[in-house]
């Protein structure tokens, strides 16, 4: 069974939603939760493909994205302590439209279908726990699309830096020019007048 230390962030997230598990309760949540340090470029999740796995991220960085028409299209990275993957795409057997891979090495914890639907059965507290990750995703691809349509590149750039530092430092600009819609020359632009007026 895995040590209270790798639930210390999940834990948190669930109390940002109010969620108090009994003792009795992460006991069962910690039997059926796996914990994995996982390799850069692991892709976790595939377009066009059945979710197999709800991860939550203790420690890395992952990046969601989309190909079409050939084109690799960067939708979203991420640095915090978040889940990754849908519990709805995990329970429906739904088809992903996007692929998620680590950008970095990751910590992560694992359910697996079959786990996650023994806690929803066993804990009541999990559908509480669904609507809360359901609600960051949302609130999270809301403020994407709400920054890309109110704020420059620049500004989205800027944005970054000050929320995911981590981003900045050690994902390839190539990835970052992506999410930001912008070429990578553009990217190398920006910098280099922030840069001048630092």
């Amino acid at each position: 069974m895995l040590l209270r230390h790798h639930f210390e962030h999940v834990c948190a997230f669930a109390r940002t939603y109010n969620i108090h598990f009994t003792p009795d309760e992460f006991d069962m949540i910690r039997s059926h939760t796996e914990c994995e340090v996982l390799p850069a470029h692991t892709v976790l999740m595939e377009q066009g493909k059945k979710v197999y796995k709800l991860y939550f991220l203790n420690r890395g960085i992952a990046r969601l994205y989309r190909v079409h028409n050939g084109v690799d299209h960067t939708l979203g990275i991420v640095s915090g302590h978040y889940f990754l993957s849908t519990p709805l795409y995990l329970q429906s057997g739904e088809i992903s439209t996007c692929s998620l891979e680590s950008l970095s090495e990751v910590d992560m914890l694992i359910w697996d279908k079959e786990s996650a639907l023994y806690l929803k059965k066993h804990i009541p507290k999990m559908e509480a726990m669904d609507l809360a990750v359901m609600d960051t995703l949302l609130k999270w691809l809301q403020d994407i699309q709400i920054n890309s349509i109110c704020m420059t590149a620049e500004e989205r750039y800027i944005h970054l830096i000050e929320t995911q530092p981590l981003v900045v430092q050690q994902v390839p600009l190539k990835y970052i020019a992506s999410f930001l819609a912008i070429h990578q020359d553009s990217l190398s632009r920006i910098r280099k007048n922030l840069a001048q007026r630092s």
